[in-house]
């Protein structure tokens, strides 16, 4: 072989190897995904070595795809206006009646309960809901998403509801005054505070549906591949379906 072809060789062996490393070192690469959040134990919280249990979870998938999820807490209406921003992909954990109209509802990543909550002395004689409304005082957290059925009685009955808590941390307090006699939210949250807090007994009147536990995704060009990819996961999550390389590509 001549000199000068030997010279070529090596110089198209060298770009071969820098493309390849090129290649292997971006398939590496750790991608980071920043999400609000609420305090919402144990879902998710600020004060859990994990960050809370909903959080953990999808944590985990999206490490399959070298993805970093890194969270901010803020109170649960400020979390969803900051949301917004063009660095955030967008607010977790919602329910499917709490994703803005501006945002993509992911995939379900996991799910929470609902249910009709009481003191444990509080008397209740039904557990019909329409009749809970029309016959209690019912408290709800101003900042969530409640399903269609609940937002129709809360217009049926206004002067039976009370909207003034802003998180379920003041619900419960707002509860254990007395304040309402019922009050509806995921009954493993309330129960999770009332056991840390050792604030009173409480009990369970009438379970409603599980709701999904969504990413609100913020709808944006910016954000088109990011949603496909979650997405692309979340469904791979449901099925139980190993995570493929080719899962990972965002387009």
């Amino acid at each position: 072989m001549k000199p000068r072809s030997v010279v070529a060789t090596l110089v198209i062996r060298g770009i071969v190897w820098l493309l390849l490393c090129s290649s292997g070192a971006s398939h590496a690469q750790q991608h980071t995904w920043k999400v609000t959040s609420l305090e919402w134990e144990p879902y998710s919280s600020s004060s859990m070595n994990n960050g809370g249990n909903a959080i953990q979870r999808l944590r985990n998938i999206l490490a399959q795809c070298n993805i970093r999820l890194q969270v901010e807490f803020y109170p649960w209406r400020r979390a969803k206006e900051i949301a917004g921003r063009s660095d955030y992909l967008g607010y977790f954990p919602a329910w499917p009646d709490g994703v803005r109209t501006d945002f993509v509802a992911s995939e379900p990543v996991d799910y929470s309960g609902l249910a009709v909550m009481a003191l444990a002395s509080t008397r209740v004689e039904t557990t019909d809901l329409e009749q809970l409304f029309a016959t209690h005082s019912v408290g709800l957290v101003n900042s969530y998403g409640y399903p269609a059925e609940l937002r129709r009685l809360i217009e049926t009955y206004p002067e039976n509801t009370y909207l003034g808590a802003t998180s379920d941390q003041m619900l419960l307090k707002m509860l254990l005054a007395r304040r309402f006699e019922l009050a509806i939210t995921d009954p493993t949250v309330l129960q999770y505070l009332a056991d840390r807090d050792g604030n009173g007994e409480i009990r369970l009147i009438k379970a409603l549906p599980d709701l999904p536990l969504l990413i609100a995704m913020r709808n944006a060009p910016d954000t088109r591949q990011q949603i496909a990819l979650t997405q692309r996961l979340l469904q791979r999550h449901a099925r139980a379906e190993p995570i493929q390389q080719s899962d990972c590509v965002m387009d």
